[in-house]
């Protein structure tokens, strides 16, 4: 079973994903299309199911290799991620399907909840602050349980601009470091666009 696991990992939580968001969609259906609000609470086990599937996937891979993987590392960023800003982005789905809907079949648009509301200048630049405090925290969280499982290179640790310079990986593991290479570009992406916006705040659209 291990051997299985471990052979169609990469299949396995692909199609995983692929089970999330066919229940997802089928939530939205029940709830929005067919106003079947009791009914669509009966899909959301599903979602906590997948969720340790994916973990148990990590858990088993872990087990059979004997060591740290980037396959591994995807998991616990997705799981991380679902505890984190995925309730958010959720929401703002939920919200925008709701006023789709709405404007579908000619209904009044609903009203947001607090914090669906559009917000504009300092408060917005704040709120977009908040989430890159929680994405640096994450980050820094992983890299830390990372560095005491996998253990980082001599040669970042004796000088990190030379081994920069060298192209030589952060970690020991050569795939993790992969991983953590491309978070730490979506970082710095993220935080170039998280503080533009005190320089250049959001403002309200002005309809002619």
């Amino acid at each position: 079973m291990m051997e299985f696991l471990s052979t169609y990992r990469y299949i396995l939580l692909i199609g995983a994903e692929v089970v999330f968001w066919l229940t997802l969609s089928t939530f939205f259906i029940l709830r929005y299309i067919f106003r079947l609000k009791k009914a669509s609470i009966f899909v959301l086990p599903i979602f906590l199911i997948n969720e340790i599937f994916i973990a148990f996937l990590a858990y088993m891979d872990y087990q059979y290799t004997g060591e740290f993987s980037a396959y591994q590392l995807i998991i616990i960023i997705l799981i991380l991620y679902s505890l984190t800003f995925g309730k958010k982005d959720f929401q703002r789905l939920d919200y925008w399907i709701q006023k789709q809907i709405a404007s579908w079949r000619g209904e009044p648009a609903p009203q947001p909840s607090t914090d669906q509301k559009e917000l504009y200048g300092w408060a917005y630049a704040m709120k977009v602050f908040k989430e890159w405090v929680l994405h640096l925290f994450i980050y820094l969280l992983v890299l830390t349980v990372l560095a005491f499982t996998i253990g980082i290179s001599n040669e970042w640790l004796d000088n990190p601009m030379l081994a920069l310079e060298q192209g030589v990986p952060p970690l020991h593991n050569e795939q993790a470091s992969r991983v953590y290479s491309v978070w730490t570009i979506i970082l710095i992406i993220d935080t170039i666009i998280t503080f533009s916006y005190f320089i250049f705040p959001k403002r309200r659209k002005i309809n002619n």
